[in-house]
């Protein structure tokens, strides 16, 4: 995965200087736009992360950019401040359609990683005194069981 926020112009550079060094690109040279179309398609094909690229300005480009289902939510620099990860992702979820919204957030990533597509989406947080309840209400079920059936663990 790539980082949205850098990767593509650095490789485009990279990919231009070095077949210019190398002598494989000349401006005007036969298939010259052809490599340059096909080096370009490749850079499409990446996989990329919302990370600190959800603006007004690197979201369209990069949705623009990027092949269609190629565009995950994530990050793959942990080292960002919690508020820029928080207007990052408020970009996200203000900056898309619903569609490219849910796309970006987890039907990308099942399609990518089909295993983990039936994983069952986890449940919301319950508050503290209905865990702590439940909890006890478990603890107080395993004991009447002991009692009424002293052999069984």
């Amino acid at each position: 995965m790539r980082c949205a926020g850098s990767s593509c112009s650095v490789l485009t550079r990279w990919s231009r200087r070095t077949c210019a060094v190398r002598g494989r690109i000349r401006p005007g040279a036969a298939g010259a736009g052809r490599r340059r179309a096909r080096r370009r398609r490749d850079f499409r094909g990446f996989y990329f992360d919302t990370a600190l690229s959800s603006s007004p300005a690197a979201l369209p480009t990069l949705l623009a950019f990027a092949r269609p289902g190629h565009v995950l939510f994530g990050s793959d620099w942990p080292f960002a401040p919690a508020s820029a990860g928080q207007y990052f992702t408020n970009g996200l979820d203000s900056g898309v359609g619903p569609g490219t919204l849910s796309a970006v957030n987890r039907t990308n990533a099942e399609a990518l990683f089909p295993r983990l597509a039936g994983a069952p989406t986890p449940a919301p947080a319950r508050p503290l005194p209905v865990r702590l309840r439940q909890s006890a209400q478990r603890a107080g079920a395993r004991l009447f069981f002991k009692l009424i059936q002293p052999g069984t663990n």
